[in-house]
Order: C-alpha cells, then structure tokens, then sequence
C-alpha cells in the first residue's frame, strides 16, 4: 500500500473518530470533557473542515490538509424546476458519485505532482534557478498589471 493510500486512510479514521467523541460529548453533555492530545477536532470552513493537528502528528499528515465533504447542492437552475422527489434523486445520485470523484481527483493531484517533480530532476541545477527566477518575475508581472488593471476601474 503506498504512503498516500496509508496517508488518506489514518486521516479519514482520525475524521471518524473526531466525529465519533464529538457526538459522545455532546450525547453526555460533560462540559470538563477535553479532545485527545494527539489532534484538535475538525473547525468547519464552508464545505470543508479544515484539520489543524499537533506536531505529533503533523508529518504524517503535511499532505492532507483538507478534506472535502458532500453538499447537497443542485446544478444551477435545478431549483426552479424540479420536484422535491426529484431534488432527493439527485441528492442520491451525487452522493453515490461523491467519494469514487473525491478519491480520483486526489490521485489525480498526486499524480500531477509526481510528474511534476520527475520533470523538475531533469533540470540541471542552474536550470532549476533560472526557471525559479522566471517564475517570480512573471508572478511579479501579474500582481503589478492586477493592480493597475484595479486601480483602472
């Protein structure tokens, strides 16, 4: 099993079990409870919660700082015309769909890095620099065109 499987798999056990002692504190109403040592609860932001972990377990988890969860959201438009049965349908298809399309996008973005940093070992050192420098110039260029563009309007 390769360390991003491993990765994804001990982060969506630390979410359940975040989840799991979270609803335990609840149910008891114990206000002198305290989350384990080892990682704070998730803090929701929008669609996605946002983990911040110790530095325990920080490593383990440097890649995986995210993890979207499923909204029940229609396509544009879809409100004004369907039923509420059909509204349901189409919240049940998007959530049969939603884990198989999050789990391909992230091999998809590991993947991209892969290729990424094995094109990036072709570089000789003086080419790794020069195309570093070209990068933050033209990172330099957007930013100041952004702001005259800005301050056009």
């Amino acid at each position: 099993m390769s360390r991003f499987v491993s990765t994804l798999l001990i982060a969506l056990m630390f979410v359940a079990i975040s989840n799991a002692s979270a609803q335990t504190e609840t149910a008891s109403n114990d206000a002198t409870s305290t989350t384990s040592d080892a990682a704070e609860t998730p803090k929701k932001y929008g669609q996605f919660y946002q983990l911040e972990l110790k530095d325990q377990v920080g490593e383990m988890f440097r890649d995986l700082k995210v993890i979207k969860r499923f909204a029940r959201r229609l396509p544009n438009f879809y409100s004004q015309v369907v039923s509420s049965a059909q509204r349901e349908k189409v919240y049940e298809i998007q959530a049969a769909y939603f884990e198989p399309i999050e789990m391909l996008t992230l091999r998809l973005e590991r993947l991209v890095a892969e290729r990424d940093a094995q094109i990036e070992a072709v570089l000789t050192a003086d080419q790794k620099a020069k195309v570093e420098t070209l990068t933050k110039e033209s990172a330099a260029r957007r930013t100041t065109t952004r702001a005259a563009n800005a301050n056009a309007d």
